[in-house]
């Protein structure tokens, strides 16, 4: 059943305001007082988890939120719970923040972390930065950063593709966004390197129904031998713009 919790959390330009893709953050801040809403849902054979995200724009680039990550519920065994170390914890309950600092027109720097606790007070926490690269005539959008995390967070395998090596702890998450059809659809895809639970290319789409409401979806692809396991991906957001 390990696969089953690997499931976490986790796009912009113009009208559209994710501030993740499906896993990985796109460094996008929640405007001063405003608030980012996104529900995520994973459906996997018989398998049903939900990632829930709430932000609040502070100004100056900066954002906080909570999260509640990994509810997950299994039509044979109902509610389930992951509370060992060498797997994510499930559910987990998180604080998120996200600083952005703008280099020029093009390019920025993203960073943030959630950090939280499960039903037993075990802490877990994923650290990442992130630079974004903008190219508004094309309307594309190349996001690429360094992450950290605990084993509650992603599970105890490595990070990367190295088993035994101080660096196992450190990896690598890339993005993609490309409009499509006006403002109202996107490509998008992110990648999370490991062979941890998280190990995995997510690949879809996202379409305005609204200025402010999103739907997206997308096929998640386990990578390199990781945990990860074939699963859809449902996004609902909402940004106050």
């Amino acid at each position: 059943m390990k696969p089953l919790f690997g499931f976490l959390m986790l796009m912009s330009f113009h009208s559209l305001a994710q501030q993740n893709f499906f896993n990985v953050p796109s460094s996008d801040i929640t405007q001063k007082n405003k608030v980012f809403f996104q529900q995520q849902v994973n459906l996997c054979k018989g398998t049903l988890q939900s990632n829930t995200t709430l932000s609040y724009g502070l100004g100056h680039e900066w954002e906080i939120g909570i999260n509640a990550l990994g509810v997950t519920y299994d039509e044979t065994r109902h509610d389930l719970l992951s509370t060992n170390d060498n797997t994510p914890y499930a559910p987990l309950f998180a604080a998120n923040f996200q600083k952005k600092f703008h280099l020029d027109n093009h390019l920025s720097i993203g960073t943030g972390a959630q950090v939280g606790c499960n039903e037993k007070g075990k802490g877990a926490a994923y650290i990442y930065v992130n630079s974004v690269y903008s190219v508004e005539k094309t309307h594309t959008k190349l996001v690429g950063g360094l992450y950290t995390s605990s084993n509650g967070f992603f599970g105890s395998e490595t990070r990367n593709w190295v088993d035994k090596s101080c660096f196992r702890y450190a990896g690598v998450q890339a993005g993609v966004e490309q409009r499509i059809w006006k403002e109202k659809l996107l490509f998008q895809a992110d990648f999370i390197s490991g062979k941890h639970d998280l190990g995995e290319l997510v690949l879809g789409s996202a379409y305005a129904v609204t200025k402010s409401w999103i739907v997206s979806a997308g096929y998640q692809i386990p990578t390199f031998h990781s945990h990860s396991v074939k699963a859809i991906v449902f996004e609902l957001t909402y940004s106050h713009s």
